[in-house]
This record gives structure tokens, sequence and C-alpha cells, in this order.
């Protein structure tokens, strides 16, 4: 191809590799632009729930996805017989655990309401789990409603087992594990406010750590690099045409 006095023929090899390269470049900065625009959304579904008046879950049983991050009380009775502990919790870059213990609704019958207690660290021997004593009797709690923490990929042991107090896992998921605790747990886990009976250190907050601005630099970055790898690709194939 001839223009203005230039002659553009790049070779077979170098084409395939500038396709494939441009594809993914082009590929992440999308891919970032809708990771900012999930955020967005989250962020305006955070405000939204934060600002509704508190759920009272003795009162309101029925629990939707819609009803996430909103401010919720409930009494009941902890269950001590066992509590979960979810691994790879980072906070002010310590690693550590996320507990969850069982509430049984006052009233609730076979129901019951997954309470995410806090954070712990993990200590120097990872082997030896923390000491997490529940308030004994009744207890009135207030905190937030919301999912277990998520994770990148989810990978490694779904199952519960039961055979001891305490258990470690890399994520939960509420439905299985009220199969295996056989009642009905509500989709939606109650994040104490610090303060609050049982409660410990308190890493949840409305604000996220990596907002939807962050995303669109990092889209910026991919799609500068992609015009750069069209500059290259034309600069180095393009020769002018000697007269």
């Amino acid at each position: 191809m001839t223009v203005a006095g230039f002659s553009f023929r790049p070779s077979l090899i170098p084409t395939l590799v500038f396709i494939l390269l441009l594809g993914l470049l082009v590929g992440l900065g999308v891919w970032q632009v809708e990771r900012a625009e999930q955020k967005q959304l989250l962020i305006e579904a955070r405000e939204s729930g934060i600002e509704r008046p508190a759920l009272d879950i003795n009162w309101q049983w029925d629990m939707s996805v819609e009803d996430r991050y909103r401010p919720a009380k409930v009494s009941g009775r902890f269950d001590s017989s066992h509590q979960w502990l979810q691994d790879n919790r980072i906070r002010k870059g310590q690693a550590g655990y996320h507990v969850y213990s069982l509430l049984i609704p006052d009233g609730g019958g076979t129901r019951a309401l997954l309470v995410n207690r806090g954070w712990v660290p993990t200590g120097p021997d990872r082997s030896a789990l923390p000491d997490l004593p529940l308030p004994s009797g009744d207890v009135r709690l207030h905190g937030h409603l919301d999912k277990p923490a998520s994770v990148g990929i989810a990978m490694g042991d779904l199952s519960y087992p039961m055979d001891s107090p305490v258990s470690v896992h890399p994520y939960l998921d509420v439905r299985m594990l009220g199969n295996v605790m056989q009642r009905e747990l509500f989709p939606l886990v109650l994040v104490l406010d610090e303060g609050e009976p049982g409660s410990l250190a308190g890493d949840w907050s409305p604000v996220m750590q990596m907002g939807p601005e962050k995303h669109l630099g990092y889209a910026l970055q991919w799609f500068s690099l992609a015009v750069a790898l069209v500059i290259i690709f034309i600069g180095v194939n393009a020769r002018r045409i000697k007269q």
C-alpha cells in the first residue's frame, strides 16, 4: 500500500502479533471501563441502602438482595456450636479473618441469621485459631446487611465440616451453609456495628478502597498503550519511496 509517498507493507507474522496485542490492550481498557461502571452502580446502591430506615428483622422476615447495605437490627441468641472464619481478610496491612457466627432470632423458628462479628488477626501460628467467645443469653444487635466479602476467583474447599467449633474457609456460601446447618439462613448477613455485643475489630465501610476513578485511570493507560502500539507499528513498517 502506498500513501503520500510512503510504502506500507508489513510482513505477516509482525502483523498477526500486532493484531493480538492491540486486541488485548483494547480489551483490557474496555474491561476497566466496565469495572468503573459496576463500581459506580455499587456506590449508588450503598448510598441508597444506608439512607433507608433500619430493617427490624424480628418483624420483617422477608429479605432480598435489594436490602443490601441497609441498616438492620435484631434480637435473639447466638448459637455457640460453631463459628466460621473467612480467610485472607487484610486490615491495615495485617492478615486476618472475618468471624461469622450464627444468631437465632426471637420467634424465627428454623430461620437463622449469619452475623459478621468483625476482624481478628491470624497470629504467628496459623494452625492455632483465635479464641472467639460469644455473648450468652439474649442480645440486641445493630449493623448493616451485606454479603460475605467476595473474592476475585472462587477457589478452595466449599465443604463446611462441623466436627470442630471453628473452621477456616476462603469464602462463604450462605445457601450452602444453610443446607449444612439444616436451617433457613437469611440471604444477607448482618455486619455488626462497632461496640455491639460480640463485635470484634470493625472492618466494614460504605466507602470503597478502589473507586471508579481508578478503574478509568487504568482504562486510559491501556488505551494509551494501544495508541502507542499503532503508532510504533506504522512507524516501523512505513518506508519512504525514493524518487
